[in-house]
């Protein structure tokens, strides 16, 4: 039986409906019987039923719709079989095109395609000429295939992140995709297409990220060429562990037989911890073997960052660093490590509550150079805030505890000297372990020393009024005294050889305590002056000076009186003294401070005030030298003109003149001339920037992801990014037409007699020569050296899919070029990735773009 019902008015939908209830749900709870829920459809031109003895359908014609459950299937036609509750859905081909093209949506997955058929039972389906987007990433496929697990097969696969689908700049292609869930796509043999051209980049198999969201999976190698020869390197696996955690396991061969693996784990809980651990080891073969060169190198690094938060009022931080020199020369690609001179660690653990806190720390400080290790095991501090002795009187306690090792090393030739050269293999962890092994390679007696430092500060601020000469002038007062007192486990003694050819240095093993004092007293206030100003749109400017007068008192502890020092008499037949512990302090002072500080204000007529300068002075006369006793005129000026030019200005001047040798003298440098005094050193800065209106939209450079961040960890959700390419800028972006900045510095320094002066101009810029061209540079000019300073000139251009970018040192030092070419997309910026030569530490590029 055929029924035709043409109802392209709303107001017939009623007829519809009932035609279905009479005659499509009898048929469907006949047959079927296995739908769960009702079935939903609709459609604007008719509704066709055909109820014949060997086929029950129904077709839906003009914008139709089926919705059952979390399906939905719309299509200029839609066919209903009812025997196998099975849907199949086709669009209308007109002069413009397919319109009304099927489209079925499911779990909030879409694919649209030329055909289309759904199974409602087993809830699978067959899509012909499918297309879908998953989120930046878009599949073209000739035919698919969905289950009831939302696993898809897919045949004659394109998967690209271009929004043209039909000829997409990129794409990778394979015979056979199979995407499981929503992370992963995996496909059989797989190549990559420029265009609709084939390019020889051809893989056995491929797994092709659909999502940008911290996942399992493999991690895309680098490849280069270097003293060891070709290498694939950094390809691995990484592990999204939990919300909490995540795991990288990286490794790296080359031709010549060496080889490299590093582990990386990260770790975070909001509000509580966060830190990351890593560990490399690498074997690095030199030559062939039986060639007198040839060697093998074994050489790891540790690194460990941990900040943790305990309860309320504690926290405990590391900072790990145990490379070896040669790791941070030959294995690391970060250019920092490669041009590292020292190593640091820290442990701490703080305390606080109320107004102390206490903390313990262990620290090391390693210099690659000489070999030297100072190490402080362990640090303590406690501080206690100011606590209030009487209304205006306060007073703080400050401890710190130290335990120090230094290890300095003798030279080669100072241990072969001494007839040991054996400990020249002596290691810092072999003297820490070791006294005997210490004094070996030191010449030191004690490894260890031990001060304990006490200091009390005591002020009573308090304010005047009025003076009698100046008025109602607000003066404010601050005396202060300061205690310390240091304890020791040791001091020095020295003592003359028996021959008298030298004096040598021992330790006597007794507790001493150094204690010193010293006071001052400071005194402050603020007036102001207004005068009237008819110039340039103003009303009146404000002169606010800040004047600072004060005086500091300490006497000479290396005096003998204090008991602080000894005498020794050297191989000159005369007597000195020295200090039997670090730390006392020689001369006597009774200094007198001042400074003042001036800032100028201007009021425009419209009321808005504006700072037109700031100009300050600062010096100190020490009524306890024997000569000299004026200290160097220190002058500072700082302003802004128009809002957009910045200058800073820096000027020392000398009391006293010079003699003819160059050499101070006593006689005084104020002249008619030079009423400041000698000058002895001036620096002037000029600099500004200047940017155009942000364009539409948000475009930045696009940069590869990174692993370890030195110092802390930089996100475990797996989105940081770092920049390791050398052509890299976190400040570029497309949508800034043009920007610059400029800055001139002119300095004179005068040392003695010779004048020494410096004048550098220095540029940058970059600009856009089309909305998607854009050029970037940065160069300046030593005036005084007539010559170019290194010049870094840079080219980038912004495709629809790709970002490219070129940098170039055309002379210089680091002479250099680099070309780098990358998809924007975050699934495979770093798998497709061109870069020559390859971006690393000897390149150098700099960082325009």
């Amino acid at each position: 039986m055929w029924t035709n019902v043409a109802d392209p008015v709303c107001s017939r939908f009623l007829l519809i409906t009932a035609i279905v209830l009479l005659f499509v749900r009898p048929a469907l709870s006949q047959e079927a019987g296995t739908l769960t829920r009702p079935v939903e459809f609709v459609a604007s031109d008719s509704l066709i039923i055909r109820l014949a003895a060997s086929t029950r359908t129904a077709s839906l014609v003009g914008d139709a719709s089926v919705v059952y459950e979390d399906v939905r299937l719309s299509a200029w036609t839609i066919d209903i079989l009812f025997d196998v509750d099975e849907l199949q859905a086709r669009g209308l081909r007109a002069d413009s095109g397919l319109a009304g093209r099927p489209t079925i949506i499911q779990a909030g997955e879409e694919f649209s395609g030329t055909s289309l058929a759904f199974n409602l039972n087993t809830r699978r389906g067959r899509i012909v000429g499918a297309e879908t987007q998953i989120e930046d990433g878009f599949i073209r496929a000739g035919v698919v295939k969905a289950i009831e697990d939302s696993t898809l097969f897919i045949r004659d696969g394109v998967y690209t992140t271009c929004n043209c689908t039909e000829n997409p700049s990129y794409s990778l292609r394979s015979k056979k995709m199979k995407m499981v869930g929503d992370d992963w796509i995996y496909t059989g043999p797989i190549q990559l297409f420029l265009f609709n051209i084939p390019t020889p980049l051809w893989l056995p198999f491929g797994f092709l990220p659909a999502r940008d969201t911290r996942r399992s999976g493999p991690l895309p190698p680098t490849y280069g060429e270097d003293e060891f020869g070709f290498y694939l390197r950094d390809f691995g696996w990484y592990f999204a562990m939990n919300e909490f955690m995540d795991l990288q396991l990286q490794t790296g061969f080359w031709t010549q037989g060496s080889w490299e693996t590093r582990g990386l784990y990260r770790y975070r809980k909001r509000y509580a911890f966060d830190g990351q651990l890593q560990m490399d080891y690498a074997r690095f073969r030199n030559g062939v073997r039986g060639d007198p060169l040839f060697a093998i190198r074994q050489t790891s690094a540790f690194r460990w960052t941990h900040n943790q938060t305990i309860g309320q009022t504690a926290s405990f931080n590391s900072n790990v660093n145990l490379s070896s020199t040669s790791f941070l020369r030959a294995v690391s690609q970060q250019y920092d490590d490669r041009v590292r001179q020292d190593l640091q660690s820290s442990l701490r653990y703080s305390q606080r509550w109320n107004s102390r806190s206490v903390s313990v720390q262990a620290s090391q400080r390693q210099s690659l150079a000489n070999g030297q290790v100072n190490m402080v095991l362990p640090s303590l501090r406690f501080s206690q805030n100011n606590v209030k002795l009487l209304s205006t009187v306060t007073t703080s306690y400050t401890l710190n505890v130290d335990n120090r090792f230094d290890f300095a090393p003798l030279s080669d030739a100072q241990l072969e000297a001494a007839g040991d050269p054996s400990a020249a293999d002596i290691s810092w962890w072999d003297a820490l372990r070791s006294p005997s092994d210490f004094r070996r390679a030191t010449g030191d007696e004690d490894p260890f020393s031990f001060r304990a430092s006490h200091r009390i500060p005591v002020s009573a601020p308090f304010s005047i009024e009025s003076l009698p000469v100046l008025g109602n002038v607000r003066l404010n007062m601050s005396p202060s005294v300061t205690y310390t007192e240091d304890w020791f486990l040791r001091t020095e003694e020295r003592t003359l050889a028996v021959d008298s050819s030298a004096v040598l240095t021992s330790s006597r093993d007794e507790f001493f305590a150094l204690r010193q004092f010293s006071s001052s007293v400071n005194s402050s206030t603020v007036f102001y002056g207004q005068f009237p100003a008819r110039f340039a749109g103003l009303s009146r400017i404000r002169h606010t000076v800040r004047p600072n007068v004060g005086f500091a008192y300490r006497p000479d502890f290396f005096d003998e009186r204090w008991g602080y020092t000894r005498s020794v008499t050297n191989p000159s037949g005369e007597e000195t003294q020295f200090a039997v512990v670090p730390g006392v302090s020689r001369g006597e002072q009774r200094a007198m401070t001042f400074s003042v500080n001036n800032t100028f204000e201007a009021k425009k007529r419209t009321d808005d005030i504006v700072k037109l300068f700031d100009l300050s002075a600062a010096s100190s006369y020490n009524f306890a030298a024997d000569s000299l006793k004026l200290a160097d005129l220190r002058l500072t000026a700082r302003t802004r003109i128009a809002g957009k030019v910045d200058v800073d200005a820096r000027g020392t001047f000398s009391p006293y003149d010079l003699s003819p040798g160059g050499a101070l003298t006593r006689s005084s440098a104020f002249t008619a001339t030079t009423p400041l005094g000698r000058l002895t050193s001036a620096n002037i800065t000029v600099r500004t920037s200047l940017r155009s209106r942000t364009g539409a939209g948000n475009r930045p450079m696009t940069a590869p992801r990174g692993g370890f961040v030195p110092g802390g960890l930089a996100d475990p959700t797996g989105s940081a990014q770092i920049l390791q390419s050398s052509l890299r800028s976190p400040n570029t972006d497309f949508s800034i037409p043009w920007s610059t900045s400029i800055d001139f510095t002119y300095g004179i320094t005068k040392p003695g007699l010779a004048t020494i002066r410096r004048a550098i101009l220095n540029t940058s810029f970059d600009f856009s020569l089309t909305p998607n061209w854009k050029v970037a540079g940065r160069t300046g000019y030593d005036i005084e050296q007539r010559e170019l300073v290194t010049t870094n000139i840079a080219l980038a251009h912004d495709f629809d899919c790709w970002q490219m970018s070129f940098n170039w040192i055309p002379f210089g030092s680091f002479q250099s070029w680099g070309f780098d070419l990358h998809v924007k997309s975050g699934h495979l910026r770093d798998l497709l990735r061109i870069r020559q030569p390859k971006s690393d530490i000897n390149d150098r590029f700099g960082s325009l773009l």
